[in-house]
């Protein structure tokens, strides 16, 4: 008589090969930008001399699938200048009295930066000029009505002091989202950073220009959004450009449709000025062969501007952004030419996603955005980044399934044959 038990094995283990060994390529949510050598940065920043107009607190949404378990969220260089001896990393502030910055999640399915907290940790316990990731198990806490699991994740400057946190945040399976006004930079604050920005730079003759290619910085910045529904307007603020150059060209001016006051919006313990004439400080473009020295190594040319590009190609540029400590508006309608109202009339404003590109930044230049609601803005999306095994059936599991379900049946009957 066949041993059919051995037969049965070699199928059963088939079966797990097969169907349990899918491979699942996820994509990668970053703000503002994945890499960890190009000096782009969320900034939280509080104190004399920075002159911000966004508050010591910075709320980004995350939000995860409903069919995931888990989920990865990371932070990169969240510490604050505590770089081992003294070798700290694109922070700025007093090392001897560095700001505490706090970093927690919080179940918020209703969006309101309210809920639950789900996980906190200080700067302290996080990497310099480094990637820490944090396994997270989804809370049903977080379920939103569609489905979805919601959260904030919120980073605080705690204790008041004088200092600017830059950082990224990662998150592996969902996608980030900033609905609120937050600030962006590119910046390389100690000579640690120079050789991560220019890595041809030469120790003895920094300033040479031969020396600053390639770099990791082009100037450029990058936001995304998307609208759901055709729409007949579309606002966007930008603060703190300071656009204009050191030799009187490209000067910032009153902006035509853009009321002459600090906006409801703004937090009351901002710097803002109210909207006008504001003379970049610094300034956009300061001239590398006069006073100011290793500015080359900061500069980024032409003098700030910006563009939104629709889903249908239409590109719309803010050519003379907000100076210095001011917010400016942009205006595009569908329903009105009159450029005491709008800035643009477009033909359409589709349904679809948007880029927002920010041309010709310095580093070091802080700049504010605010999306307005119902806009949501989102940075680098890479696809396929991260690979991992899930438990799923695969085609050929499904037909070892079926093949096994027959044997099984095949060998069933003929046993009670015999019994019988």
């Amino acid at each position: 008589m066949i041993n059919r038990k051995p037969v049965f094995s070699i199928l059963l283990t088939t079966l797990l090969l097969l169907s349990f060994s899918t491979l699942q390529s996820l994509a990668l949510s970053c703000l503002p930008t994945c890499s960890s050598t190009d000096g782009r940065f969320l900034a939280v920043t509080e104190g004399a001399g920075f002159q911000t107009l966004t508050p010591s607190m910075l709320n980004i949404r995350v939000v995860v699938p409903p069919d995931v378990e888990t989920f990865q969220i990371g932070i990169f260089d969240g510490d604050h200048l505590n770089g081992a001896g003294g070798e700290f990393h694109w922070d700025t502030g007093n090392p001897l009295i560095p700001g505490t910055y706090l970093y927690s999640l919080k179940a918020d399915p209703d969006r309101d930066n309210n809920g639950q907290q789900i996980f906190a940790v200080i700067d302290t316990d996080l990497l310099n000029n480094d990637w820490v990731d944090f396994e997270i198990e989804n809370s049903p806490l977080a379920l939103d009505a569609d489905g979805n699991y919601v959260y904030t994740f919120s980073i605080t400057l705690t204790n008041n002091v004088s200092s600017s946190n830059v950082f990224k945040i990662r998150l592996s399976e969902g996608q980030l989202e900033i609905d609120e006004i937050f600030t962006f930079i590119a910046n390389a604050s100690s000579a640690f950073d120079l050789p991560i920005i220019y890595p041809n730079i030469d120790g003895t003759d920094i300033t040479n220009p031969a020396n600053l290619t390639p770099t990791t910085y082009d100037g450029t910045f990058t936001f995304f959004f998307n609208i759901a529904e055709p729409a007949v307007e579309l606002v966007f603020w930008d603060g703190d450009a300071d656009h204009g150059n050191f030799d009187g060209t490209s000067e910032d001016t009153d902006d035509q449709n853009t009321p002459n006051v600090i906006p409801a919006f703004a937090p009351p313990a901002a710097d803002t000025l109210a909207e006008g004439v504001n003379i970049a400080n610094p300034f956009d473009d300061t001239d590398p062969d006069g006073a100011s020295g290793t500015n080359i190594l900061f500069l980024r040319s032409p003098a700030v501007t910006y563009k939104i590009i629709f889903p249908d190609g239409q590109e719309f540029s803010s050519t003379n952004p907000s100076g210095n400590r001011e917010w400016e508006n942009l205006v595009l309608s569908t329903l009105s030419s009159d450029p005491n109202i709008v800035d643009f009339t477009p033909t359409s404003i589709p349904a679809g996603d948007y880029e927002i590109r920010f041309e010709g930044l310095d580093m070091g230049n802080f700049v504010s955005v605010n999306p307005l609601f119902p806009l949501v803005l989102r940075g680098e999306v890479i696809e396929d980044d991260i690979t991992k095994e899930v438990p799923t059936i695969s085609e050929w599991g499904l037909i070892v399934v079926a093949i096994a379900m027959a044997i099984v049946g095949v060998l069933t009957v003929r046993r009670r044959q015999q019994v019988s």
